[in-house]
């Protein structure tokens, strides 16, 4: 479908899938990432909803505005997508970056939304001087590679990227076209982002998914959202690192799929 236009003019690349009956569930990305690393997920999830997919601005065939962003400003992003192809109310799964943004859309548009998934995310993050220098390094020459192939060592575990070098070819090059621009302004997001008053707010049920094996967001981190969300459930997903979706695709699909389609 054609760019959808945002609230600043600002056009975003989003796939829907035609109205289906089915209740609608929202996908968003980790920073460097566009709607095609939530592929594994679609045979699955297309048997019982509706899928929406977007690329944050900045990244994918999204607009790439040189500008601050913020996790306020992605989140706005995603209510307006749900708001352009006609949904109310839909389940919300988001990873990293998209995990922090699904959490303030529970937070700050509860009427949007139906059941959360966050996966693999905190809802804050530090130091942010690292942050930073990634910005700092995504606008330099050069700097995508260097913070693809970072990325890649902590998104993947070893045993992964040696068994699985297409779908490791095929992440780093999605990285690598990501806007540097783009990539610098939600590295500078991440650093401001702090989500840990906010979570109270949240009313929907949630569960909190991540990988045994993710250096970033490790099981420790992430039980700071089942510590205030009422009510939300953590699961770790073993021998799996930060993009568990892709990693150990299939129980990935399965844990999620269960909950959301409890009653």
């Amino acid at each position: 479908m054609p760019l959808i236009s945002m609230d600043d003019g600002i056009g975003l690349h989003v796939e829907a899938d035609p109205e289906n009956g089915k209740p609608s569930v929202l996908f968003l990305n980790a920073l460097g990432a566009d709607h095609t690393m939530w592929d594994e997920q679609m045979p699955a999830f297309r048997e019982h909803f509706r899928v929406i997919r977007m690329d944050d601005r900045g990244h994918g065939q999204s607009e790439a505005p040189d500008m601050p962003y913020t996790i306020d400003r992605l989140g706005r992003d995603a209510r307006a997508v749900l708001e352009a192809v006609d949904v109310e109310s839909a389940h919300v799964v988001g990873l990293s970056k998209g995990g922090m943004t699904a959490a303030w859309l529970g937070a700050n548009s509860p009427e949007h939304i139906e059941k959360l998934v966050i996966v693999s995310a905190a809802p804050h993050l530090a130091p942010r001087d690292v942050w930073e220098g990634r910005a700092k390094t995504a606008r330099t020459e050069g700097g995508l590679h260097t913070l693809a192939e970072a990325a890649i060592g902590r998104w993947f575990t070893e045993s992964f990227r040696a068994k699985n070098p297409e779908a490791i070819a095929k992440v780093r090059a999605m990285i690598m076209q990501t806007a540097p621009a783009g990539y610098a302004a939600c590295c500078e997001a991440l650093a401001e982002m702090d989500l840990r008053d906010d979570l109270a707010l949240i009313p929907s049920p949630t569960l909190v998914l991540v990988g045994d094996s993710d250096p970033t967001s490790h099981p420790g981190k992430t039980r700071e959202w089942v510590a205030t969300i009422e009510g939300a459930q953590l699961q770790i997903i073993k021998q799996a690192a930060h993009l568990c979706n892709i990693e150990q695709a299939a129980n990935f699909n399965k844990i999620a799929l269960d909950f959301l389609l409890a009653n």
